[in-house]
Order: structure tokens, then C-alpha cells, then sequence
């Protein structure tokens, strides 16, 4: 099965990736790293931590905030979003941020050779049979930290336990969010004993300053004003959404809008959106405010998480189409409501023990959201509530950072006394 895995992926699939690279300077970035050209060597000892995009890099830079061991570390990412997130928010912590290798042979070797690694952690979910492989023919422990298998995802791999049992042999740990994660990666060939649950470290989101709160109140000047924000949207959500404010604006005039797309190619459709239905925008790349705007584009890389900070309510799109949700830890940690759309498979848990203390709250579709905007616009007190919920539960799930580490800290240790 691995011969058949490595014809179809070096055969055909890095090829295409790198005819399409030629067209798409988002699947080029980063070519000469993803073949482990790195232009480095370290002689001591890293800890190698891959965080495939955004979402996981701010997961990597919670866990690598509190991680105490002595050795450098690389981050490696697999997108040019994540590797702009990664050099904001991690320079000062790692060594090197650059790209992950390529799953062929040489391209693991060239890699390894340069980052020289004593540990690799994996944020969620990457599952490589011939980096696996490498990592375990070189005795060099790997982890999945966080990790969580969908739905979806679950059912396709379990049609190939028979060949994920022998990758994820190859593991020296796998630490889930969740037991329902834990029992998946068993039941798609993890061997038992190597599958930890240690809660999920996105509930572990450490709230920056408040000085970030005031920053943006005053760079959009939002004080005194109501302001709903659609966080993440994707192509298909971006109309429907804009009727909805404009429906809630009927009844509420001075309500003011944010959205943020999800891929900021998505900026001109927004924007002939916005046009067409007479609402006067700005970009927040040209520093609009709301002095003189109704709605302001976040067209901006790494700042949605902060911006939730300046908003009343909080929409996270990407859950009114097939995409599965975002992350809404990111408001929740500004004691903000969330609202979100029924399609959240990618946060179910989440949401879950959101909903539980009621500062989440799931609509089936665009009437239910405005009703739940409206809801929450007429009504203080029921805001208050709820704010006072988001604290409660980011509380009462916090943990999973310090059990992660511990379990990492332990296998070191361990590892070292047996050598």
C-alpha cells in the first residue's frame, strides 16, 4: 500500500502541485523549503513543531508559550497564511519558521538533516505515512498534539484502517481534544496504548491586554456604537449575511457591520455586494472607521481575532455552507455571544461545551440569525448574561496545555533515562 501511496503522491501529485505552483503564487510559496532546501543546519538538538495553517498556529503558539525545554525551536507551516501568522506571532520564540517538506523520501532526509530534531509535534491533525516512517527508522519521537478526527474524516479512514494501522504504529503518542477523538484514531488502527486524551488546548486562549480592546474601539471608533461582526465568511455566505444586517439595520439604524472573508481574494466580491446594496465601506488596510462608514472589510492577515474585541456580537461564518465552522474561542475570550450557522463538524465539542453554559448559540439558517442579532440588540441584560457565560466556560474547560506538556515533559525525561 505505501508503494502504491508514494507512485500516486511523487509521481503525480507533487508534480501537479508544481505545474499548478507556476499559475498560483499561493501553492508556489515556499518550493525550494517544501523539497527541504532550507538553507540551514542546526548542530544541536530542536523541537520541530508543524502547525499546517493558521488555526494551528495560534493552537502552536499557545502550547509554545509554556513549553520549558531548552532546545530551539523550528515551526513549520503549510501555507503561506500560516507562515505570515507564524513570523508575527512566534519570531521571538523560534529559531526558524519555514515551510514542511514534501512526503518523499528526500525531501524528509534533507529536511531532517537541517533541522536536526530531538522531538516532532504535530498541532492536530497530519497524518504522513513516509515522514512517519522516517521519524521512527531514526528513533526520533513524533507526537500529535490536540488531535481530532471528524466525522467525515473518520468514516474515509476507516476504510483504510488496514493501512493506517502501520502509520500511526509509527507514532510515539497521540494526545486527542476529546475520547470520541481517541476512540476514532483506535478504531482506524492506533495502537491503544499510544492514544491520550488531554483536552483541547484551543480552550486554553491566553487574552491578550486589554490595551488591544481600547486599540481597536479607538482605530475603528466603535465607542458608543452597536456593531455585529461576520467572522470568516466564505463566498457563498457573503450575500445572504449582508441582507441579514440590512434587515436587522431596518429596526436598528445605527447598527454598524464588520466582515472579515476567509480568503482575502474574496475582498471584490464583498465589495460589489456592498456596493449594490448602497451601504458606504471601508477597508481596514486603509484604515476605516466607522466616523464616516457602515461596514468596514477586514481585509486584513491575523488581526479577526483581535477585531472580535471591539464588536457586540459575533457571527463565525463558514458554518452556513459546507465548510464545518471556525474557531469561536476567538470571541469567547473577549466575553463576547457567539452565533454561528448548523454546520460546525470541525468545532462540534466546542460548541458543545459552549452551548451547555449558553454563550454559544447554533441557528438552521439566515431568519434564525437575525432573530438571534435582534434578540441580543434588544435586550442589556440578556447581553450581560451571557458575557458572564463566556468567562464560565472558558474556565471550566482550561487545562489542556499544562496536561500536554507534562505528557511531553514526562516522555522526554523518560526517554533520556533509558538512554
Amino acid at each position: 500500500m505505501l508503494k502504491i501511496y508514494n507512485f500516486i503522491y511523487e509521481t503525480l501529485g507533487v508534480l501537479i502541485l508544481q505545474i499548478l505552483s507556476l499559475f498560483s503564487k499561493k501553492i508556489g510559496a515556499g518550493k525550494k523549503e517544501k523539497f527541504g532546501n532550507y538553507g540551514f543546519k542546526f548542530i544541536n538538538r530542536t523541537i520541530w513543531i508543524h502547525a499546517v495553517s493558521v488555526g494551528e498556529v495560534m493552537l502552536a503558539q499557545t502550547l509554545i508559550n509554556k513549553l520549558n525545554f531548552k532546545n530551539d525551536i523550528v515551526l513549520t507551516t503549510s501555507t503561506p497564511q500560516g507562515q505570515e501568522l507564524a513570523k508575527n506571532k512566534l519570531s521571538d520564540k523560534c529559531k526558524m519558521i519555514t515551510y514542511f517538506p514534501y512526503d518523499t523520501k528526500k525531501a524528509i532526509n534533507n529536511a531532517v538533516k537541517a533541522i536536526n530534531p530531538e522531538m516532532v509535534i504535530i498541532m492536530e491533525t497530519e497524518i504522513w505515512p513516509n515522514f512517519s516512517k522516517t521519524m521512527k527508522e531514526l528513533a526520533i519521537p513524533l507526537f500529535i498534539v490536540n488531535g481530532r478526527i471528524s466525522e467525515g474524516t473518520f468514516k474515509s479512514y476507516k476504510k483504510l484502517s488496514f493501512f493506517f494501522r502501520k502509520v500511526l504504529s509509527n507514532y510515539s503518542a497521540i494526545l486527542t481534544q476529546t475520547y470520541e477523538d481517541a476512540k476514532r484514531f483506535v478504531e482506524i488502527g492506533a495502537p491503544e496504548n499510544k492514544v491520550v486524551t488531554t483536552g483541547n488546548i484551543k480552550f486554553d486562549i491566553e487574552k491578550p491586554d486589554d490595551y488591544i480592546r481600547h486599540k481597536y474601539i479607538f482605530d475603528l471608533n466603535t465607542l458608543g456604537k452597536k456593531v455585529v461582526i461576520f467572522g470568516s465568511t466564505h463566498a457563498d455566505e457573503n450575500e445572504p449575511l449582508i441582507k441579514s444586517y440590512l434587515n436587522i439595520k431596518e429596526k436598528n439604524q445605527e447598527l454598524k457591520l464588520i466582515i472579515a472573508p476567509r480568503h482575502l481574494e474574496k475582498v471584490s466580491q464583498i465589495e460589489k455586494i456592498l456596493k449594490s446594496n448602497e451601504i458606504k465601506y471601508g477597508k481596514k488596510s486603509q484604515n476605516a472607521t466607522f466616523s464616516n462608514n457602515d461596514a468596514i472589510i477586514l481585509d486584513t492577515t491575523g488581526e479577526l481575532a483581535k477585531v472580535y474585541s471591539a464588536c457586540d456580537i459575533c457571527v463565525i461564518c463558514g458554518s452556513f455552507d459546507s465548510t464545518g465552522g471556525h474557531n469561536p474561542l476567538e470571541a469567547t475570550i473577549w466575553d463576547k455571544p457567539v452565533i454561528s450557522g448548523p454546520n460546525i463538524k470541525n468545532f462540534r465539542q466546542i460548541y458543545k461545551n459552549l452551548c451547555e453554559l449558553d454563550c454559544a448559540f447554533i441557528v438552521n439558517n439566515y431568519e434564525e440569525l437575525e432573530s438571534k442579532m435582534s434578540e441580543f440588540l434588544s435586550d442589556e441584560s440578556y447581553l450581560d448574561r451571557v458575557k458572564e457565560n463566556c468567562r464560565r466556560a472558558l474556565e471550566k474547560n482550561r487545562g489542556a496545555t499544562e496536561c500536554t506538556i507534562k505528557y511531553l515533559e514526562k516522555f522526554n525525561r523518560e526517554m533520556y533515562e533509558n538512554n
